[in-house]
């Protein structure tokens, strides 16, 4: 239950002390309107169970799709340490909270991890587990134009990343 209210805290310290209105769930967000792309850099993580940790850096690239609701889709990978062990697709829901320079999402991960064990085993490194249930809460703040700050939860909602992401367009 503590995790809930860290959650919905950080939430609030990203959307600022912007007025919110109601959420508007077929309506896109002006901060990621139709064809945006982001390209998240997720810098570091904050564990629950393990304190504040520097991991290897995950990159994502985002796009807001042109159809009639505000979803995104994506990919993503974790720089290899020391091989390829994370990578996988992201599909997000953007929800219009009526704040001009904020992008409130939820968000589905899936880990091609079932593609790369046997490689990683033949190789003498350990295996991964796959994550086929992972759903996220994220949030994306702009500053100026092009730079937002990101934080999303992690798999089971266990800590969060912290990073940046660039608007493109």
């Amino acid at each position: 239950m503590k995790n809930i209210h860290v959650l919905i805290f950080a939430a609030l310290c990203a959307i600022g002390t912007q007025r919110v209105q109601a959420f508007e769930l077929e309506l896109f967000p002006e901060a990621a309107d139709k064809n945006a792309v982001f390209i998240n850099i997720k810098a570091v993580s904050l564990s629950f169970s393990d304190g504040f940790v520097l991991t290897g850096q995950e990159f994502a690239l985002d796009y807001v799709l042109p159809v009639f609701a505000p979803l995104s889709l994506g990919a993503y990978f974790r720089i290899p340490q020391p091989n390829l062990k994370s990578f996988g697709a992201r599909l997000a829901y953007h929800i219009n909270i009526g704040a001009e320079k904020t992008d409130l999402y939820g968000l589905y991960v899936f880990d091609f991890g079932f593609l790369r064990n046997d490689l990683l085993i033949e190789y003498g490194d350990e295996k991964q587990e796959i994550h086929y249930y992972d759903f996220r809460l994220g949030v994306r703040q702009r500053f100026g134009r092009f730079f937002c700050l990101m934080i999303e939860t992690d798999y089971k909602l266990q800590g969060f990343n912290i990073g940046i992401a660039v608007k493109i367009n």
